[in-house]
């Protein structure tokens, strides 16, 4: 089981950073910045807190590597801290850093794929695998689970990462770790947060998830697509149907 904990005696540094095209972040990302920086200074508070924002990167995989590049040249922080512009973070983020025993700790992420069946439309941006190593998207754990726990593959909206996996290949996963795949015709193969975890796990790192930091994603959508899928979930679960394979594999 992994398991929460500090280095006593120690303030670790941890750099927190936010891609941002137009350098906007919004408040509560602004909140998180002012209370980390503020935290610095407190004896009580075992971080160290750095914050950056990449600015006009075009290419979340290119602006992804930009940060790791800055992270590990301008800085000695012991983790990088890595958040999207549109998540809403709570005060205990710094709960991903907390976790002994995994090098990459990603929050709890919801993700709206309103293309989808109805009853899938709510998912959890972290992975598992099936026999054919296909990916699909991981069930919102319950409330009550507070214990971080495993998975092969993690999202990149608000996500822990330890300094040494940036280490060199064959130790680490180097500097330029994210990177979008194509098919043939250009069709997108996998993203930059499936690809960063698979070079994580031949490296050797531990991926988890940590269910008790619990980040918000702000998304446009239409009010008809929640009331549909409020209705496709509440008569699939009085029906006592569970989500099917091909729903759960269906993250397009």
């Amino acid at each position: 089981m992994l398991r929460d904990a500090m280095q006593p005696n120690r303030k670790q540094g941890i750099f927190v950073a936010v891609p941002s095209v137009n350098g906007s972040v919004n408040f509560s990302i602004a909140m998180m910045f002012g209370r980390a920086m503020a935290s610095s200074s407190l004896a009580e508070c075992p971080f160290q807190f750095t914050i950056h924002a990449e600015v006009g990167k075009r290419g979340i995989d290119y602006a992804r590597n930009c940060i790791v590049k800055t992270f590990m040249e301008d800085s000695d922080a012991d983790w990088l801290v890595m958040v999207d512009a549109d998540q809403i973070v709570p005060d205990n983020f710094w709960q991903l850093c907390a976790v002994r025993d995994a090098d990459v700790v990603s929050a709890v992420v919801p993700v709206w794929v309103a293309n989808m069946d109805p009853e899938t439309m709510l998912r959890v941006n972290n992975y598992g695998l099936d026999d054919q190593h296909r990916c699909y998207n991981l069930p919102i754990p319950p409330e009550e689970n507070k214990q971080p726990y495993r998975v092969p593959i993690v999202g990149t909206g608000c996500i822990a990462i330890r300094r040494r996996v940036f280490a060199p290949k064959p130790k680490g996963v180097g500097l330029t770790p994210f990177f979008f795949t194509h098919l043939p015709d250009r069709k997108v193969q996998a993203g930059e947060d499936i690809n960063f975890s698979v070079e994580c796990q031949r490296a050797g790192f531990m991926l988890a998830v940590h269910p008790g930091v619990r980040v918000d994603h702000t998304k446009e959508l239409a009010l008809w697509q929640v009331e549909q899928y409020y209705n496709a979930r509440h008569k699939m679960e009085s029906e006592g149907r569970q989500t099917t394979e091909a729903q759960r594999l269906s993250i397009g």
